[in-house]
């Protein structure tokens, strides 16, 4: 905008005749323009930076509006427009304010007309004036409405891709980079607050006999049911249950002292033994779970690796020794 109006300020006096206000006018908006567009460009980004815009679009339309038709100007038609632009950088909120702002604009251009000189010496029908005014007013409003809804649909359209991309398709848990990317955040907030972290892994005994056995639609099956159980045993929405990969789960505790961490591993290894996995074809199975964990202090976290591998030898430690139990390290 700073540089269109630049240079039409610059061009238009050389393609028709026109008064020189209009150039002073084309010169203030320049400057202002210019002004916030190197205050944007050299500030951090704030949450009221688009009503800026919005206000600073109707500041340098409004005056040459005024001398050159009120609502009859072609300036004016730029105004329903703004809503849309506020609409894709900003929230429904601002957007509707904007919307009800070029309302006001517009209405104000059509009463103010008689207190103002129009430059143009066009003389339009009032009617017609009229006419154009409430137009200008329908516009704004399918303006506004349209950006809203396209920004509506637009971050459910993105909420729901960002979801997928962090999900495990079978299991309905969090997939593997979900959870590391959620550890890595736990641990800085962990240091920063000194407090323990807790890192299980959980690998299902024996789980390549159900999928030789029963096939791998059977072994999904299973992997969904178990997958449910953990999630219910998880403490609350401040921890995080995943798939780490093929019949290995992840879950990521925080602020938990070494026993209570137990307590909730024998919790899931228990629910997953109780339970009884049913297949399509009528048939039961019953498997078991083993669970390595380690706790460490804030002191003691340096990386999401080390987490992981030091509950993965505690999980190779319990298949060492027998299988369905919890081994910590």
């Amino acid at each position: 905008m700073f540089f269109m109006t630049s240079v039409a300020t610059i061009i238009r006096p050389m393609m028709i005749e026109q008064d020189i206000l209009f150039t002073y006018i084309g010169i203030f908006n320049s400057l202002v323009m210019g002004s916030v567009y190197f205050y944007i460009k050299y500030t951090k980004p704030k949450s009221w930076y688009p009503m800026l815009f919005a206000c600073v679009g109707m500041l340098v339309l409004t005056p040459i509006a005024f001398v050159s038709g009120g609502v009859n100007s072609q300036f004016s038609y730029i105004l329903p427009i703004i809503p849309i632009f506020i609409a894709l950088v900003s929230n429904a909120k601002y957007t509707w304010l904007t919307g009800f702002m070029v309302i006001i604009v517009v209405i104000g251009l059509y009463l103010g007309a008689h207190f103002f000189t129009d430059f143009t010496y066009e003389n339009v029908p009032q009617n017609k004036t009229a006419s154009r005014a409430l137009w200008l007013c329908l516009a704004a409003l399918m303006s506004t409405k349209l950006g809203v809804e396209f920004n509506r649909i637009y971050g459910a359209l993105g909420n729901k891709i960002s979801e997928q991309a962090e999900t495990d398709l079978l299991t309905g848990l969090k997939n593997r980079r979900s959870v590391m990317d959620f550890l890595q955040t736990s641990i800085d907030q962990a240091k920063i607050e000194n407090k323990r972290l807790s890192v299980m892994m959980i690998d299902l005994d024996h789980f390549k006999t159900i999928n030789d056995s029963h096939g791998h639609l059977a072994g999904d099956l299973c992997l969904k049911q178990v997958a449910q159980l953990i999630k219910h045993n998880v403490r609350n929405a401040s921890d995080l249950a995943g798939r780490f990969g093929g019949e290995e789960f992840i879950v990521v505790i925080k602020d938990i002292d070494p026993q209570k961490a137990n307590d909730i591993a024998n919790n899931i290894r228990t629910s997953i033994e109780r339970a009884t996995i049913s297949l399509n074809n009528n048939i039961e199975l019953k498997v078991t779970a083993t669970i390595g964990i380690c706790t460490l202090n804030a002191d003691q976290l340096s990386s999401i690796e080390h987490c992981v591998d030091l509950a993965d030898k505690a999980l190779y430690q319990g298949k060492k020794d027998g299988r369905n139990r919890v081994v910590m390290n």
